[in-house]
């Protein structure tokens, strides 16, 4: 194994819950069990995440990063503003827009 168990505990504790369950899950169905297949799978997913910052645009147009929390908040925020309102964009509309781009 390339990494110590030390490494790996670093890599998965700074990790989002979601992400460790998406390993585990991916690493109980398909491998054998073995610890070299879940260092694998963390590597992978590391790397997929790597460069990938949650954000917004402001009113400048500018990106601004959020931190995880932070993201969490604003998208509790807007789904009880929909769940109040009931209103927003279908999925059919949606699917034609990203179909589009």
């Amino acid at each position: 194994m390339a990494q110590s168990i030390k490494q790996l505990h670093a890599q998965i504790q700074a990790m989002p819950s979601d992400s460790v369950k998406a390993i585990v899950l991916s690493w109980l169905n398909q491998s054998n069990g073995n610890l070299s297949d879940f260092e694998r799978l963390i590597t992978e997913i590391t790397e997929e995440s790597e460069g990938y910052q949650w954000g917004e645009i402001d009113t400048a147009n500018e990106f601004q990063p959020l931190g995880e929390e932070q993201t969490i908040a604003m998208s509790l925020s807007v789904l009880e503003d929909y769940q109040k309102s009931k209103i927003g964009i279908s999925g059919d509309r949606v699917k034609q827009w990203a179909d589009n781009l």
